[in-house]
């Protein structure tokens, strides 16, 4: 497929495939699971600033830490290479899919709660990476396993995130910053102190995820790899990404397109329909799942049944995976408010509280005290008939030296003096009163 043609090509097997959608031949709910950034962070303990792709790999079970391959990442055992591309890299990629877990950064992402200084600065990240990532589809457009997925008027991103980060400037009064000579190559659009950070120092995560796709963008040989990341990436901003741009539209009260436009794929030039509102939600997802099916089968046909690349495809598309859960951490979440005095005390107290015991736990309680009894009543049985000799000998001189003079003497008058009239006189006919107070109620 040439370059001059894929659009094309493209466009009107979109046009079908959106019929068929339409025509009940199938509906987004009935499609294949795809790639969607569930807000992820780094799935280990890895610092971002000590990031390199050897430590990845080594994390991932692929290499030492010092010398490794990305074809040494482990795989699952149950993949049958005999599946289409697309259902592999699905499968494939469960692992690295399910072991991320959520950042602060990217929840705030998520929720449309980033300060639009730090949204502008994840714009201009994306944007890097993107740009590093279409330059290379670019440049090996016509070859046979890229090209039946290269349509860089609906797919390409970059220029859809240099048109939202020039309007979000403009809002925030930055479009007029001074032009930066000293960045090379210059981006389309303004760079003020805060975004020019992004491209004045290179995070690590961000720097092995630019030389990962410029190194397999610098051979052909390498280049079939890149289908592995632009599906990673495509088709998560054609899935999870639709919620996320949802979401911002309502944040940063982007009402039109301006702002948004990296989360709006223009199938067939459709971009007035969305502006005016024509376009309903139902419309727009069967679009979307026109898009998917025709990228999944783009790929199946350019891989065809090659094994071998379909297994070194799985492997770029867990590297992909991680690089991409790793450039969430370069997100700083808005700081969280200091909880209040009285907040602070409820939380305490929360945390002190003693937990309810459930009826299995007092059962078990009650059966230790049981088993406690009985096994002191067992020992005592025991015991006892051998111990009372020496216990009567060593207690009876002291019980007639100590205890009975206390007993008769102090004890015993104490009790018949005053505490037996006590209970004639006071205690026994109140007992006695309540005593038939309580018969007669029973009666």
């Amino acid at each position: 497929m040439s370059t001059a043609t894929a659009p094309h090509a493209s466009a009107n097997g979109l046009k079908s495939r959106a019929n068929g959608a339409s025509n009940g031949a199938a509906s987004p709910a009935e499609g294949v699971e795809t790639p969607g950034f569930a807000p992820n962070a780094p799935p280990s303990v890895l610092p971002s600033s000590r990031v390199t792709l050897q430590s990845l790999l080594y994390e991932s079970g692929a290499g030492d830490g010092v010398s490794g391959s990305v074809d040494d990442w482990p795989l699952p055992d149950d993949l049958d290479f005999e599946r289409p591309v697309s259902e592999l890299l699905r499968k494939g990629t469960q692992r690295a899919h399910t072991n991320a877990e959520n950042s602060d950064g990217a929840t705030a992402l998520t929720a449309g709660k980033l300060e639009m200084r730090e949204y502008v600065r994840w714009l201009g990240l994306l944007w890097r990476v993107y740009d590093a990532l279409e330059s290379g589809l670019d440049a090996h457009a016509t070859n046979p396993v890229l090209a039946p997925t290269y349509n860089p008027k609906l797919l390409a991103r970059a220029p859809t995130l240099a048109a939202d980060i020039r309007f979000l400037l403009q809002r925030m009064g930055h479009d007029d910053a001074p032009p930066r000579p000293d960045i090379v190559p210059t981006p389309p659009f303004p760079l003020p102190a805060f975004l020019a950070e992004v491209f004045t120092t290179t995070a690590a995560p961000l720097k092995v995820y630019l030389d990962r796709l410029r190194e397999i963008s610098a051979t052909p040989a390498q280049a079939p790899r890149l289908l592995a990341h632009a599906y990673v990436r495509y088709l998560g901003d054609l899935s999870g990404g639709q919620i996320i741009g949802a979401r911002l539209r309502k944040a940063y009260n982007l009402d039109t397109l301006d702002g948004r436009r990296f989360y709006f794929f223009d199938l067939d030039g459709d971009a007035s329909a969305a502006e005016t509102g024509d376009e309903t939600v139902g419309d727009r997802k069967k679009k979307l799942f026109a898009v998917k099916g025709w990228y999944r089968d783009g790929m199946d046909g350019g891989v065809g049944d090659a094994k071998a690349l379909k297994a070194s495809l799985v492997k770029e598309a867990n590297l992909a995976f991680i690089l991409n859960t790793h450039l969430f951490s370069l997100i700083t979440p808005p700081p969280k408010p200091e909880p209040r005095y009285y907040d602070k005390l409820a939380a305490r107290a929360a945390a002190e509280a003693p937990k309810p015991k459930s009826l299995a736990e007092h059962l078990i309680t009650l059966a230790y005290v049981i088993a406690s009894v009985l096994l002191g009543m067992a020992l005592f049985h025991v015991a006892w008939p051998t111990a009372r000799p020496h216990v009567l000998r060593v207690s009876a001189p002291l019980w007639e030296q100590y205890g009975a003079p206390w007993f008769h003497g102090t004890f015993a008058p104490w009790w018949n003096d005053s505490v037996v009239p006590w209970w004639d006189h006071h205690a026994a006919p109140l007992f006695a009163r309540q005593l038939a107070n309580s018969r007669r109620a029973l009666l």
